[in-house]
């Protein structure tokens, strides 16, 4: 009984590391990809939310293989995106971001690529920021990329980091309003979560970040995220 017992923990050794040995086998990607998606109008990035459960996700498909599901990885909020772990092949490749049309092409990966994409935004939208004590105000500008399009609603944000988006988890303070073009203000004296947090944002050299958005046609477009010094 106990050699049969050995021999069979033997067998079952041997085929495991037979088929460890065989998944190891497979080659490693071979491949990357990186790039902007620019405006196609005016060749500047187009800022998107943050990279996470509200980012901008970014699919490539491969072409003329096999393969049946879609290698998919997020967009930067500076409008930048990367995969450094993907095959050499064709691929098309669709970003499903804030874009009046589908913002899609083919690339042929051979190494590490380089790879723009040209997307229409519904809007653009500029943000300044300038600073009063603890009181910050953002100059911001939202121009409609169609006089079709509705602005519904124009958010200003701050946070403590630069990720800055519409995310409940991506900003500190929100405001809401109507206008298209003004000026929303922060009175971060009165706000409880700054001073609660105080400790946080001197360690980070008293920096803090705001941005503007703009909901048009249903989606949500970005200014550049802005860097203020308390």
């Amino acid at each position: 009984m106990k050699k049969t017992n050995i021999l069979t923990v033997l067998l079952f050794s041997f085929c495991l590391i037979s088929c460890v040995n065989e998944l190891d086998n497979y080659d490693a990607p071979n491949g990357g990809i990186k790039g902007t998606i620019l405006d196609a109008e005016t060749n500047e990035p187009i800022p998107l939310s943050v990279q996470g459960s509200t980012g901008t996700i970014i699919n490539l498909f491969e072409l003329n293989t096999d393969a049946t599901q879609s290698v998919d990885f997020y967009a930067k909020y500076d409008g930048t995106y990367e995969n450094s772990q993907i095959f050499n092949c064709e691929y098309k490749i669709v970003v499903n971001g804030p874009f009046v049309l589908p913002c899609e092409s083919t690339v042929n990966v051979k190494g590490q690529t380089d790879f723009d994409l040209k997307a229409t935004p519904y809007t653009r939208i500029s943000a300044a920021a300038s600073v009063s004590g603890t009181i910050v105000t953002i100059q911001y500008d939202v121009k409609k990329t169609s006089d079709s399009f509705n602005v519904s609603e124009v958010y200003g944000y701050w946070n403590f980091s630069p990720g800055v988006d519409d995310g409940s988890a991506n900003y500190a303070g929100k405001v809401t309003v109507n206008e298209t073009s003004g000026t929303i203000t922060f009175n971060l004296g009165n706000d409880a979560t700054f001073n609660n947090n105080l400790h946080k944002i001197k360690s980070n050299g008293n920096k803090i970040y705001v941005r503007v958005g703009a909901k048009t046609e249903g989606v949500i477009n970005y200014s550049p995220i802005v860097t203020v010094i308390i």
